[in-house]
């Protein structure tokens, strides 16, 4: 599945049905101008926190020294007690602060660069080298993050997927062979199965099949993606539409 990582609008999408690809093809790219904003206004709230970050740790160090000063002071008997204790909870005061504009930096930090992740993602590259089927978007509309776009599928690795009506799903099974019927083909080609939905599509209530093809055995031209043919299972009763 070709799908978006950021949502957006979709401002290219170089994808049309049958179309030969080549795995990290440029297929789709998202409108990049929102996530630049938001990046620049990411950068500006990092470098602020980073700010604040520095001036609370450049403030701490002197409440140290300072802290440690009264504390020798105290300890020769210049300075009364209240002063070092002063100090120190000044000191503990700032860490305090430093440690939450520390936090806030972390956060700030991992903005942007979560920013920066989603402006690489605008570009959609494509998963594999296949054929492009089931193109489900449109330049100009607004994707939600991973909205399908389309679907790829490897022509050297044929699959067929399938309908049978619920009430024959006991007669299928994981690894049973299936044959497969073409128009115009001199013979049938046999796949073994390899998925059984659970999930029954509405509204005619039927299980999705896939089997795997073996490709080894087709004849250059046999099958190709997006072929529509006649399954059939056991006795060959159940038979429904199928796209290798």
């Amino acid at each position: 599945m070709i799908s978006t990582q950021v949502q957006g609008r979709i401002k290219e999408l170089k994808l049309h049905s049958g179309q030969l690809i080549k795995a990290g093809e440029l297929v789709a790219s998202i409108d990049k101008s929102e996530l630049q904003t938001e990046l620049v206004a990411a950068q500006a709230a990092e470098k602020s926190a980073m700010m604040q970050e520095g001036v609370y740790g450049a403030q701490a160090g002197a409440l140290h020294k300072k802290a440690v000063a009264e504390s020798r002071l105290v300890a020769l008997g210049v300075s009364a007690p209240i002063s070092s204790a002063t100090a120190d909870a000044e000191y503990a005061q700032n860490g305090a602060q430093a440690g939450a504009a520390a936090a806030k930096a972390a956060e700030a930090r991992a903005n942007r660069e979560q920013k920066e992740k989603d402006l690489a993602n605008t570009d959609i590259t494509a998963p594999i080298s296949g054929v492009v089927t089931n193109i489900k978007a449109h330049e100009g509309e607004n994707a939600q993050k991973g909205a399908p776009l389309a679907r790829v599928f490897d022509p050297s690795d044929l699959i067929v997927r399938f309908a049978v009506p619920k009430e024959h799903r006991t007669e299928l099974r994981l690894g049973q062979r299936v044959e497969l019927d073409v128009e115009g083909n001199a013979r049938p080609v046999w796949a073994t199965v390899t998925n059984i939905s659970g999930v029954q599509e509405p509204p005619i209530n039927f299980i999705v099949v896939e089997a795997d093809i073996d490709d080894s055995k087709l004849a250059p031209g046999e099958l190709s993606v997006a072929t529509v043919g006649r399954v059939k299972i056991a006795d060959a009763r159940d038979a429904r539409g199928a796209k290798p």
